[in-house]
């Protein structure tokens, strides 16, 4: 009977070690919020299918607000401060992932490749952050005095959905430091933010990260979503693809389709899976392989394309 048991405490150990190793801390990038980039004028335009849309430019945001960066890295520390959590947050440094999205640009056109993504979506993708935090602060003044208003905002960085707003007023100060004035704001605030950031990263973890995909058959394509391809139609292969590597599917049903591509809004994949054998933490960019591979096995060349961190496009040859 000891004999049993013992070595069920040790099974269980082995499981309990394995699923620690599965839940990676969360990754969290702390930016400007864009409604501090417009207000100072730190953005730019990007063309995107015909359509101008304004980005933040935070790379100028950076180099020519000098208390901008030092206001960033103070809200990483309280984050840090307050994560009590035994799988530590990762904080990622927004000029660290500028200078990897611009020596990735410098790379992809040496290779002639395209310019379908914004720069802050580049810059996204290259911190593989899981949540954005986005702060937006206004230094006031009151006679002799100042105040900072202020709001931070939890952000996913796969689908820019929000989550877990804080926002105020901090008190009058003869401080005129913004670094000063905000930590005094927000400070009390930040255990409860920190939480529910976290709270909302275990969501993921049951629910999966929702990525969106668009499947494309180009003009030299020999195939289109109703060819056969074994058994079953391109489409029907490339659903029960995405069905296998969803959270129970989940996503599946938000579809628009045609005779030459299929447009999911969102599907929920698993934020840790086996690759290549091993247990991993999982992005957009491993299951667009995947599917690659997939499709490529079932004779069908294709190659794909991420947008930010949340956006695949998938080209079939």
């Amino acid at each position: 009977m000891k004999r049993f048991a013992f070595i069920c405490a040790a099974m269980l150990s082995i499981t309990t070690c394995f699923a620690q190793k599965a839940m990676t801390p969360p990754h969290v990038m702390v930016v400007p919020d864009m409604i501090y980039c417009k207000s100072h004028g730190y953005i730019q335009q990007f063309e995107n299918n015909g359509q101008t849309e304004t980005v933040p430019d935070y790379e100028r945001a950076l180099s020519e607000d000098p208390s901008l960066h030092s206001v960033l890295i103070q809200v990483a520390q309280l984050i840090t401060e307050a994560d009590h959590s035994d799988s530590k947050i990762v904080i990622v440094d927004l000029l660290e992932a500028i200078n990897n999205a611009k020596a990735d640009a410098a790379m992809a056109a040496a290779n002639a490749g395209d310019d379908s993504e914004s720069v802050d979506e580049a810059i996204i993708r290259n911190s593989e952050a899981d949540i954005l935090v986005k702060v937006q602060f206004d230094l006031l003044k009151n006679g002799p005095q100042y105040q900072v208003s202020y709001t931070i905002t939890g952000t996913d960085a796969y689908t820019n959905r929000m989550f877990a707003p804080v926002s105020g007023m901090g008190a009058p100060s003869t401080s005129v430091n913004p670094v000063v004035l905000l930590r005094e704001a927000v400070f009390s605030y930040m255990d409860s933010f920190t939480e529910k950031l976290l709270a909302y990263y275990q969501g993921m973890i049951k629910s999966g990260r929702m990525v969106a995909f668009e499947i494309k058959t180009t003009s030299t394509s020999a195939v289109n979503m109703n060819s056969k391809v074994g058994e079953y139609t391109l489409r029907e292969q490339i659903e029960d693809f995405l069905y296998d590597n969803s959270v129970e599917g989940n996503g599946l049903e938000r579809v628009q389709s045609g005779n030459t591509f299929l447009r999911y809004q969102g599907v929920y994949i698993p934020l840790v899976s086996t690759i290549r054998g091993r247990q991993r933490k999982q992005g957009a960019k491993d299951v667009a392989q995947k599917l690659v591979n997939f499709l490529e096995q079932n004779n069908v060349s294709a190659d794909y394309k991420i947008r930010g961190l949340g956006k695949v496009n998938i080209f079939i040859k």
